[in-house]
């Protein structure tokens, strides 16, 4: 269901209509190992490329709709795609980029109805090339190696510097969604109920998440991006049962004044990911409305697991904190064209090294604390390490149970003197005021001299986030990049 247009499809249609393409992909001359890509904001459409690329053992590749130039060019670089579908929104933009790529021969509109400018619309290119003389209940999907074939080249979020292409493999995919089936470890598979998707599709996410839903049957109510009021009706309204958030979301659903205009009583789960989200959080959202708990979900775009030392990568034992590594088939196979970031990521015994600090308990229940890559040095130490182990998300936890913080992050910025200062970027709750000593001083009372907020606090309108949640500290540090701050 599109929540702003009413628009609906069943799962009959869905599959009918991706069978349809993948058969009319196949007679135009498309075949195993090309790439596609989508380029379009959440809409029932979106998935029509996607499973009939699953079919064909072609591989598919979701592109970002907020991608700069250069980050378009990049992606399209790595994963040069023969055909792009897009949306009536995004199609100027892969026109205009188009030219620079003799990879791309075609694309075809999702949501237009005629032609565009030479540019085939979905249903023409179904008309066209689909004998309607063939049951798509006869369709057979291609059979190649699922352990070997790539799915579909994801991107990783970027957030230390362009995005890499993930080759996802379709045993990676069944792997996932076997896990599905497993109520205690992800969302509750009830057909008939209803399902919020708002994560974009084409971040790893939005797009496994929502091939998730497809396994049930449950209703997907569909929002373009996150807006607040939209976001609270379509609960409301459709009575939805179960939503995946990021921890920005949760933030609003804890704190925002507009969820008590919203009858939210249908809402029975909610998960959230992406990125760390404080206890507190957790709790004031949860009894504000009235859930038995909020779990908290845990992956990666290249995604047995075990925690190694940072500094020998020799295992640790309980309650030890290290660098958190996964093995299995959930690993992604590679970097596409990368084989150097590839071997940066995975060792030689096959281990992935997700770049997150954590440890585990003596029932193995793991514990993330923070990305390795953020922590903070101060005078020398670095804070997460030994007995000083306190990470940008713990202080930005304590900001976050400010009642007149909004939201908050935290990053280490540079310093002749002391190497790295620990500073805060606050968006102050609306019709509050609160002054930066008063914030300084409210962290200052509850950690060590280490950690106070010397890099000072400023504060912004909004805390820099890519489409999925994770706070892009970079552009934060790059704000401040030239400001001296007294010690």
């Amino acid at each position: 269901v599109d929540f702003h247009t009413k628009k609906e499809i069943s799962y009959k249609t869905l599959f009918e209509s991706s069978c349809r393409l993948a058969y009319s992909l196949q007679k135009t001359g498309y075949k195993q190992n090309d790439v596609i890509s989508v380029c379009s904001e959440n809409s029932l459409q979106f998935f029509y490329p996607v499973i009939a690329a699953l079919y064909t053992g072609i591989i598919i590749a979701p592109l970002n709709i907020d991608y700069s130039k250069g980050e378009l060019f990049n992606a399209l670089n790595i994963s040069k795609p023969k055909l792009i579908f897009c949306s009536k929104k995004t199609l100027s933009k892969i026109v205009r980029i188009k030219v620079k790529f003799t990879c791309i021969k075609q694309l075809i509109v999702l949501d237009a109805t005629e032609d565009i400018n030479g540019n085939e619309s979905f249903p023409n290119f179904i008309l066209r090339n689909y004998n309607f003389d063939f049951d798509t209940k006869d369709y057979q999907p291609l059979d190649f190696n699922s352990n070997e074939q790539v799915a579909a080249i994801m991107f990783s979020s970027g957030t230390t510097g362009l995005p890499k292409g993930v080759m996802t493999t379709h045993k990676n995919l069944s792997v996932l969604f076997a896990h599905s089936k497993d109520n205690a470890a992800t969302i509750q598979n009830i057909p008939g109920t209803t399902a919020l998707s708002v994560l974009p599709h084409f971040h790893n996410f939005g797009f496994v998440t929502t091939l998730r839903y497809f396994l049930t049957g449950i209703r997907i109510v569909m929002l373009p991006r996150f807006e607040p009021e939209p976001f609270l009706r379509s609960i409301e309204e459709y009575e939805t049962y179960s939503v995946i958030v990021v921890p920005s979301v949760l933030i609003f659903l804890a704190k925002s004044s507009l969820v008590n205009k919203y009858n939210l009583s249908s809402l029975k789960e909610i998960i959230c990911g992406a990125a760390p989200i404080g206890r507190e959080i957790i709790e004031a959202a949860s009894k504000r409305l009235k859930l038995s708990g909020i779990r908290q979900g845990y992956g990666m775009t290249e995604t047995t697991v075990t925690i190694k030392d940072v500094e020998s990568s020799k295992a640790l034992g309980p309650y030890q904190r290290g660098e958190i590594c996964i093995k299995g088939d959930a690993v992604m196979k590679g970097y596409v064209d990368n084989e150097k970031a590839t071997k940066e990521m995975i060792d030689d015994n096959g281990w992935l090294h997700t770049g997150d600090l954590g440890y585990y308990d003596r029932d193995a229940y793991f514990y993330i604390v923070d990305r390795i890559k953020e922590l903070i040095k101060y005078k020398g130490f670095q804070i997460q390490r030994k007995h000083m182990q306190v990470p940008p998300a713990e202080i930005e936890e304590l900001l976050l149970r400010h009642s007149k913080i909004k939201d908050a992050a935290v990053v280490g910025i540079s310093d002749k003197l002391a190497g790295e200062l620990p500073a805060a970027f606050v968006v102050v709750q609306p019709g509050e005021n609160v002054t930066a000593k008063q914030i300084f001083d409210y962290i200052a009372g509850q950690v060590s001299p280490a950690k106070h907020l010397r890099g000072g606090v400023r504060f912004v309108k909004e805390i820099s986030k890519n489409p999925s949640g994770k706070i892009l500290r970079k552009v934060l540090r790059e704000m401040v990049a030239n400001v001296q701050s007294k010690l």
